[in-house]
């Protein structure tokens, strides 16, 4: 069907202006008669006329009604037998319906796209070498089919494809065809087949130590809901079969399991069930390096407190050894040996600066672990709060207000003896001992109404310089200071008797919290039974603080009463730091650093520590120091009162863990009893442990396809670096890779970067691999690691049924196509060719006819002569 249009119908418009002009100048012109006039403005006008409709461009339109179609056939081995029947057959469908002036290509895609002739579509024989093509490039296919299609007309590309690629990106090829405008659609196919148990990955650790929990997983696809059996073993020796009831979909099956002999270990899982079509995909393999049982250094301010919890650890496969804080090396070096670090109920004030120093760049440079337990000396406590370790931990330790009940008793006993008399360098009116009863009076002004406040006062003999007394509202302070104030100075040094006087007096008074402090300078040259005494303060719940002023103070026992009478030690040979250590010892002393009482754990974060526990099955605990959790940590347990338990976080390299109540009977007695208790402590440090990988030969191993020859490889990517984490260049590395059967390749990475070298290695067994490497090199640390890897499955066993989430972004979310005549239908196509007749020429020959013909009327003269009459 034709019809008559102008190709540049805009330029119609010009031609009445174009007449009104030569009407107009036509009559401007002088010396033609009316008629004339008339007749050249007609002439001229219809000429004007014809020459605008040659510009105008008339022709006849005529639309063709060609259609071009390519059908992408997968020609890849994922494709179920009886999915290939229906792609032969629709295949043929479109060959047989096609019309006369349709013109259909095919293209089937598979490790690589080649078009087919009709006779191989109309045969089918192209579907006979399908199992032989082990990878799925639709990407390749989509390419060649926009290559066949021209760049008019009506178009369209067909993909028959259960959507499952395994290289190339086809997606984006598709949007390439989709942009000049050819219409994409799909015909979806099912992988496979049905019924299919599809064992897609075995995930596991790649490094553990002795005594690790290996978190193994085991991914698993089924068809249907079914029966199977599991099967699982660790280098060749079966450790587990039974049965797993699989539902349809996506199976997530936990096969944990404790790491026990050193070394290269290849882990292997297996599912088979009646009701399956494929065996080349139901199992799967993981690799494990085991490194030897860890090394913790558990620091204790009292020995044997930590027993409970140092037995626990031994259990569970660790090495640990015990010492006081003071013993921390202030060398990083020498800290090395220990994957953890546990802090039992130690005070800051059990640590010198440089000591804290070294904990914390053992944790954050050196990316080991740090594990901190409460107790009635740690944390708020133990003085944290102001110490390098509040930087450290996940959970700020700044004791909380005061409550409002309850009350504190304190006792103060201070040395008078006449070494107290020492001023150091100061003025002669700043002493050792005015100083230390400007810390009393600061005492007195830091108690509360309630509170009860005794000072005692020695040297060869004791004295009290103020009687236990209840501050009341109308209490006179000042006066309480004066007799501090008239304190005289003594002779001797004798700290057993005074401070035995002051633990019987604290013993008889009734109050909620209950604390002795010891000033003193010397040395006492008398005889005590303090283990005795000691035992009393514990029975009475009273607790024992002790600060050492000058270089001649008798560090060894002011510690060991410190520790053993639960409190803390201060030492300072400078006198002006003797009120700040007193008032901050009362600061600490008299708010609320800890509750004492039932408490239930609650879970509120995730945390790794915790799986494998039932939270309802979590015992009670006795008590807990009172901290703040810090926003970028995780806390795992609380208390009632929304206060951490359990928390922990990431600092610099490695990770922190603060558990704020205690793991022995004092706070912890039912956990003691608890069955989860050696498996809590266990999994606790050790998730502060960095990855037991050599830190000097760190291996990243990646499998993957080589575009080169279709098969696959081991790509190997070394990190070679120094004691000092510097790069180490110009090494000799070497590689060896032994495969699933045993076959042993050997390889020398090359250099690639500053300490990196990197290898491929073919692999061509299913399975895992064990990989040995070992580094030399002049000026060098020689260095060997182990690794491994697996091989998965082919790709193409790895997934069955239909890739809808591809195959509708290929179509835009179309519905899928079924019968082949919907292949064929292009009504609703748009792009088809209009060819146009052009009739311009037609209108040229009587436009200049009337052109001259207008011309000759204006200049010939066609009047006839007049005869003259006579």
């Amino acid at each position: 069907m034709s019809d008559f249009v102008f190709l540049h119908p805009e330029l119609l418009w010009v031609a009445p202006a174009l007449i009104v002009l030569i009407v107009v100048s036509m009559r401007l012109v002088r010396g033609l008669s009316p008629w004339r006039r008339r007749t050249a403005s007609l002439l001229q006008s219809l000429t004007v006329l014809l020459l605008v409709g040659v510009l105008a461009q008339p022709a006849f339109s005529m639309q063709r009604d060609d259609f071009s179609m390519v059908v992408l056939l997968d020609g890849s081995a994922s494709v179920s037998v009886k999915s290939l029947q229906m792609e032969v057959a629709f295949a043929q469908g479109v060959l047989k319906d096609a019309g006369p002036n349709d013109r259909v290509q095919f293209v089937v895609a598979g490790q690589s796209a080649k078009q087919l002739t009709p006779e191989e579509v109309a045969s089918g024989a192209w579907a006979a070498g399908t199992e032989e093509n082990r990878a799925t490039d639709l990407a390749s296919g989509l390419r060649l089919a926009g290559s066949l299609l021209q760049n008019e007309g009506r178009r369209r590309v067909v993909v028959v494809s259960d959507g499952w690629e395994t290289q190339g990106r086809a997606q984006d090829e598709a949007a390439g065809i989709q942009a000049r405008g050819i219409d994409v659609q799909v015909v979806a196919l099912e992988a496979l087949g049905k019924p299919e148990i599809v064992v897609r990955s075995l995930d596991a650790n790649a490094y553990a130590r002795v005594g690790d929990l290996i978190q193994t997983e085991l991914s698993v696809y089924s068809t249907g809901d079914t029966t199977a059996t599991l099967k699982v073993s660790v280098d060749g020796a079966e450790l587990v079969t039974q049965p797993v009831n699989l539902k349809a979909g996506e199976n997530r099956i936990p096969l944990d399991q404790k790491a026990q002999a050193p070394g290269f270990h290849r882990i292997e899982a297996s599912v088979t069930g009646g009701a399956d079509t494929s065996s080349e995909n139901n199992s799967a393999s993981a690799t494990l390096v085991v490194k030897e049982q860890p090394r913790v250094l558990v620091l204790e301010d009292r020995t044997g407190e930590a027993d409970t919890l140092v037995a626990a650890l031994q259990s569970s496969r660790m090495t640990v050894d015990r010492r006081a804080p003071f013993a921390i090396p202030a060398r990083l070096a020498e800290m090395d040996p220990y994957d953890s670090v546990v802090l039992y109920n130690v005070a800051a004030t059990s640590m010198t600066l440089d000591q804290q120093r070294t904990l914390q760049e053992y944790v954050r440079r050196n990316g080991k672990g740090l594990v901190v337990v409460g107790g009635q000396t740690s944390f708020a406590k133990g003085g944290y709060a102001d110490s390098t370790l509040e930087e450290v931990l996940p959970v700020s330790s700044r004791p909380g207000p005061r409550p409002e009940k309850g009350e504190t008793a304190l006792i103060l006993v201070f040395d008078r003896s006449s070494s107290m008399d020492e001023w150091m360098g100061l003025s002669s009116q700043d002493t050792k001992f005015s100083m230390a009863k400007e810390a009393a009076r600061l005492a007195v002004d830091a108690l509360r109404d309630g509170d009860i406040f005794g000072v005692v006062s020695f040297d060869t003999e004791f004295m009290w310089s103020i009687d236990p007394i209840t501050i009341h509202p109308d209490t006179d302070k000042e006066a309480l200071k004066n007799q501090i104030s008239n304190i005289v100075l003594g002779g001797g040094t004798s700290i057993f008797p005074a401070l035995n006087e002051a633990t019987e007096s604290i013993l008889k008074i009734k109050a909620q919290s209950k604390h002795l402090v010891l000033l003193t300078d010397g040395r006492d040259f008398h005889e005590g039974d303090y283990p005795s005494l000691l035992a009393k303060m514990r029975a009475g719940n009273v607790t024992l603080s002790t600060i050492g002023v000058g270089s001649d103070a008798d560090r060894d026992l002011l510690i060991d009463l410190a520790k053993k009478g639960q409190g803390r030690y201060y030492f300072t040979e400078r006198i002006q730091n003797i009120p700040k250590i007193v008032f901050k010892e009362l600061d600490l002393t008299l708010k609320e650093a800890s509750i004492v009482g039932k408490v239930q754990p609650h879970v509120q974060d995730a945390s790794p520590v915790l799986r494998g526990i039932a939270p309802q099955a979590i015992p009670q605990l006795g008590g807990y120091d009172i901290t703040t959790a810090k926003p970028e940590s995780v806390t795992a347990l609380t208390a009632d009162l929304g206060q951490p338990l359990l928390s922990h976080w990431n600092y610099g390299l490695g990770r922190v863990l603060a558990f704020t109540s205690d793991a022995g009977k004092e706070w912890g007695g039912d956990w003691l009893a608890w069955g989860d208790y050696e498996r809590f402590w266990s999994e606790a440090v050790r998730w502060t442990m960095q990855t037991p990988l050599n830190r000097q030969l760190q291996p990243s191993i990646t499998v993957k396809s080589d575009p080169a020859t279709g098969g696959t490889v081991a790509h190997i990517s070394i990190e070679s670096l120094n004691s000092d984490l510097g790069f180490a260049d110009l090494a000799t590395i070497s590689v060896g890779v032994r495969s699933p059967s045993g076959v042993i390749t050997t390889t020398l990475p090359a250099q690639t970067a500053p300490g990196r070298y990197e290898a491929d290695v073919p692999v061509g067994e299913q399975g895992a691999y064990e990989v040995r490497l070992s580094r030399e090199g002049e000026g060098l640390e020689q260095s060997a690691e182990i690794a491994g890897f697996s091989v998965p499955v082919g790709a193409e066993w790895a997934n069955a049924g239909a890739n809808d989430r591809l195959l509708r972004r290929l179509n835009n979310g179309k519905s899928y196509l079924i019968q082949p005549a919907q292949a064929l239908d292009a009504a609703n196509l748009s792009g088809a060719i209009v060819e146009y007749e052009p009739l311009w020429f037609y209108l040229v020959p009587p436009a200049l006819a009337l052109l001259i013909l207008s011309v000759a009327v204006r200049r010939v003269e066609f009047r006839r002569r007049r005869k003259r009459q006579a």
